[in-house]
């Protein structure tokens, strides 16, 4: 990210402005000056995405908008370096892969091999298989398809999402991969149109991203197709970077719009308005505002973005941006609840010093030829580096995380992370209208005509086998169907679930109406959707707390009565009281350190949290048959117990773990023989 004049047999060439390690013919460098604007930029943007990242201030929730602007950049700059170098005719494809090599591979293989190494002194196996696929797919350039797929509700968290930040890098190297060959083509069999071509591929992924970003806005955010605009957008820059002729107060303008550009994309982003999408063109305009009015030298927004303290932190952008985020992660799991905002000030300061580390230790003298000086070494360096990374990865997968670095005691704790059930999608809903009985899976005994209906969000899937085994016991058969994330609650939105959620609701209960066979309904759920603010009378409006904890009242009152005026018995699986964080990672972790864990909810925190849940059960008591209680099975102490025995009640921090099973289905046994009598 950071640019280093370019050196020409052995001294500086004047003036020489490489991007990301470029090395710049003689003759290209008579148009690219060296602009120490640019680095402030890259200060600029990194500075965002850090406070974002670190979470300092309250202001900062969007500053990952600091990438769009690092997009606009690298797009300016290379298309200024292979543009004119196309011109002079001395552009070499293969000089260009190697320089980008020079420029990445060495800080990025720092990082990376720091992380492995926390990873191995720290992660326990699971973990550790899972750190070792992110460094795959990152050395890969793949990183961003890999996290488009597995950042999702059964897969990555913020937990171990150790790399996430890689994705950002991929994209940006899937996109030199390609577009200086685009660039070579279109220079020689279209060269007329040249920047027309630019602005036609520009037009193209905007409409894709503003076309996407509402139904696929995973893919519009990680994929490069709709993010090559932005790269473009700065690309398109160079075409009036040399032309435009600005009296000095109309460049004072252009430098001040393109900050009011940047900072109110920032101060004005909120959770509703979808990303990319229009509200990119914001940073992204305003990235190329600052660059054209950085041309001319001594515009104020020239001059404020050259200072040395935003110079220097510009051209330490790179290595900043690559350690900070591993800092960030391994620092939250290392000091869970103690990761106040003291401490998150003190990783932004750590980070800044490794990033200061890696530039003069590793980037500079290899960008500088100090070691691996010929591109034959720099090669053969590379593709070891990547040999040894493919091999590290097949061994960590071989032997299952290398376990033998811990004891059996603590290996079975941490292996609870693995007790669940299967992912079963055969039960999980998928966008009907009309379900019919073969839409679910069956629970209890074979054979038997289905006279329940089991249903909910994740909690109801984690609990699969206990419903099983329960109806197998009493010697029925039921139907089951859950939808990850959603309160069975009929008539409610979740936020940003593009109406999936009210769909799965309104389905079951016209399958009810249709279906009078089900006489029993058993509701599943976390229910904290509504305290979380994600509910809503929309999936693209978000409501307050208040609100969204008012509209739970008001339609889990209406589901009851829907379900009673068609002569169905309700009942409910109240709230489980979860942990505070991770438990088999937590006992695990106590067990190798010998020390007691404080991760058990309190009775008090936990009907603190749950009070809204109770006051309605209690208001509606009347139209619900029975209610299941976790927590009077588990907070009879005054604390709600982590862990069974030896065994952890959960797999992660809220869902059951499957090799509790038994004990769950004597609650439900305990608590029927019970409202019996």
């Amino acid at each position: 990210m950071s640019v280093q004049p370019a050196r020409r047999g052995g001294q500086l060439a004047k003036g020489g402005y490489p991007l990301a390690g470029q090395d710049i013919p003689p003759a290209a460098t008579s148009t690219l000056s060296y602009r120490a604007d640019i680095d402030g930029m890259r200060a600029v943007a990194v500075l965002l995405v850090l406070v974002f990242h670190f979470d300092l201030l309250w202001k900062g929730k969007a500053g990952f908008i600091g990438v769009d602007v690092f997009f606009v950049i690298s797009g300016f700059l290379i298309t200024a370096i292979v543009k004119k170098q196309l011109d002079e005719d001395v552009f070499s494809l293969r000089t260009f892969y190697l320089n980008r090599i020079r420029r990445l591979a060495p800080a990025f293989f720092s990082v990376l091999v720091l992380s492995f190494s926390v990873g191995v002194l720290w992660l326990f196996p699971a973990d550790l298989i899972e750190l070792s696929k992110q460094i795959f797919y990152s050395q890969a350039y793949l990183a961003n398809f890999y996290y488009w797929k597995n950042v999702n509700y059964f897969g990555l968290n913020a937990d171990n999402v150790y790399l996430l930040h890689t994705w950002s890098l991929a994209v940006e190297e899937q996109f030199y991969l390609l577009y200086p060959l685009a660039l070579v083509l279109v220079h020689k069999y279209l060269k007329r149109y040249f920047w027309l071509m630019l602005a036609l591929v520009l037009v193209l992924s905007f409409s894709l991203n503003v076309f996407f970003v509402k139904d696929k806005p995973e893919a519009v955010f990680y994929l490069l197709p709709t993010r090559a605009w932005e790269l473009l957008a700065g690309g398109l820059a160079c075409a009036v970077h040399g032309h435009l002729k600005l009296q000095r107060l109309a460049n004072d303008f252009l430098g001040l719009a393109g900050f009011i550009l940047v900072f109110s994309s920032v101060a004005f982003f909120t959770e509703e308005i979808r990303f990319p999408g229009f509200f990119a063109l914001l940073p992204t305009l305003g990235a190329v505002c600052l660059l054209l009015s950085g041309a001319c030298r001594e515009t104020w927004s020239s001059r404020s973005l050259s200072c040395a303290p935003f110079v220097y932190i510009g051209k330490i952008s790179y290595s900043l941006y690559l350690v900070h985020w591993p800092v960030n992660v391994f620092a939250k799991m290392a000091l869970a609840d103690g990761y106040t905002l003291q401490w998150r000030f003190a990783m932004f300061g750590l980070s800044l010093v490794f990033a200061s580390i890696i530039y003069h230790a590793i980037e500079n003298p290899f960008r500088h030829r100090r070691f691996l000086a010929t591109d034959r070494r720099l090669a053969a360096g590379y593709f070891s580096g990547l040999g040894a990374t493919a091999l590290i990865f097949m061994l960590v997968l071989g032997t299952g995380g290398l376990p033998q670095r811990f004891p059996g005691k603590v290996l079975a704790l941490a292996g609870h992370a693995n007790d669940r059930m299967p992912l079963k999608p055969e039960c999980e809903f998928v966008d009907k209208t009309s379900l019919v009985g073969k839409d679910f899976c069956l629970l209890g005994s074979a054979g038997k005509e289905p006279e329940w209906l089991i249903y909910g969000d994740s909690h109801a899937w984690a609990a699969y086998e206990v419903f099983d085994k329960w109806l197998k016991a009493k010697g029925q058969s039921g139907l089951f169907m859950f939808r990850n994330s959603c309160p069975p609650v009929r008539g409610v939105h979740l936020f940003r679930d593009k109406g999936r959620c009210f769909a799965f609701n309104q389905s079951i209960a016209g399958f009810l109406a249709a279906n009078r066979s089900i006489r029993n309904v058993l509701m599943v759920s976390t229910w904290r959707q509504a305290i979380e603010a994600r509910l809503s009378t929309s999936p693209d409006i978000k409501l307050g707390v208040k609100e969204s904890v008012s509209l739970f009242e008001e339609k889990f009152a209406d589901t009851l009565r829907y379900q009673n005026d068609l002569g169905i018995k309700v009942y409910i699986w109240e709230p489980l009281p979860g942990a505070r964080r991770n438990v088999p990672v937590a006992l695990a972790r106590a067990a190798l350190e010998n020390q007691s864990t404080d991760i058990e909810i309190t009775k008090i925190e936990y009907f603190a949290t749950y009070g809204f849940f109770f006051d309605v059960l209690k208001k509606n008591r009347d139209l619900v048959t029975l209610s299941f209680s976790p927590s009077k099975a588990l907070c009879g102490s005054g604390r709600c117990a982590v862990s069974i025995g030896d065994n952890p009640v959960y797999f992660d921090s809220s869902h059951i773990a499957k090799s509790s099973t038994d004990f769950w289905v004597d609650m439900m046994r305990r608590a029927e023989l019970k409202s019996e009598k």
